[in-house]
């Protein structure tokens, strides 16, 4: 389909970006990977007159530590992130969920940044990003400010992002110590699809054995991704054993409020909620959850 006429503006500074994105002349729409933009685009569903391309903001695109916490550049691509040593050994859960988005050209092209603007409820990155309680650094207008990544997603496609402004980078604190986590997700179809159901946990034990600290994070359970805060309750302060873990699977499935489509009914998500989290909290506690190696 041909593409609607429009202006493509490539600023050099993240102020530049902040004007063009402020100009009252016609709908604006920033851009660096276009794995979500350039589709609808395509489609005809969205009809900017002007594109902001981000890739001439270099900082933007930087995967460094500061003390121990991991700050990631709006535009890193997830392929970037995933082979970012820093990234595999302090924060593995990222690395294992982001490896799990479509393909490997996708990974290539896609950015953190876009993959939490595109605000999709069955995200890879974003349940994982819940377990670890990152934060999304927001630069507009009125300065920056920083979301907690709870709170970024607002409801189906919503995000917290006011007019005019933009994603600059995601903050990730230190992993706790002794950190248990994984990410899995079930997809009916081909294994490059988005999750009908996507699962995310990190958990410690305490010297007896018991969670001292739970976080479960889901996608494809709600219109958002959400923290399954009903199973945490259900884990913490017990040891994971069989009762419990089918216990925190029921809890989670039964706080989620998953959507039909036709991927999958409301009632066969909330099924899967139950099987997934369950399946992935026995394999952590067994020592027997493996991320897929990094083939790409």
């Amino acid at each position: 389909m041909r593409l609607r006429p429009f202006e493509l503006v490539e600023p050099e500074t993240l102020a530049d970006a902040l004007a063009a994105l402020a100009r009252l002349d016609g709908e604006a729409r920033l851009i660096a990977g276009g794995t979500a933009l350039v589709p609808m685009l395509r489609l005809g569903l969205v009809k900017p007159e002007r594109l902001i391309s981000l890739h001439r903001l270099p900082a933007l695109a930087e995967i460094r530590t500061d003390d121990g916490t991991l700050r990631l550049g709006a535009i890193a691509t997830l392929a970037d992130i995933e082979r970012a040593r820093a990234v595999r050994e302090g924060w593995p859960l990222l690395a294992e969920a982001v490896h799990r988005v479509a393909s490997p050209a996708i990974r290539t092209s896609g950015t953190i940044g876009g993959n939490l603007c595109y605000a999709e409820a069955a995200s890879d990155p974003a349940p994982a990003l819940l377990c670890l309680e990152a934060e999304v650094r927001v630069a507009g207008p009125a300065g920056e400010r920083s979301v907690p990544v709870t709170g970024f997603f607002r409801g189906f496609y919503e995000t917290a992002l006011e007019p005019g402004e933009l994603v600059t980078a995601v903050r990730i604190p230190a992993v706790p110590a002794g950190a248990l986590s994984g990410y899995v997700k079930f997809t009916p179809r081909s294994a490059e699809d988005k999750p009908l159901v996507g699962v995310a946990a990190l958990i410690t034990l305490d010297t007896a054995g018991r969670c001292a600290e739970a976080r479960i994070g889901l996608a494809g359970a709600a219109p958002t991704p959400i923290r399954a805060h009903r199973a945490e309750m259900v884990l913490r302060g017990e040891a994971p054993s069989d009762t419990t873990v089918r216990a925190a699977a029921e809890a989670a499935a039964r706080e989620a409020e998953p959507l039909s489509d036709l991927m999958g009914s409301a009632d066969y998500r909330r099924e899967m909620i139950r099987v997934w989290v369950r399946r992935l909290l026995v394999a952590m506690r067994d020592g027997t959850h493996r991320a897929e190696p990094n083939q790409d």
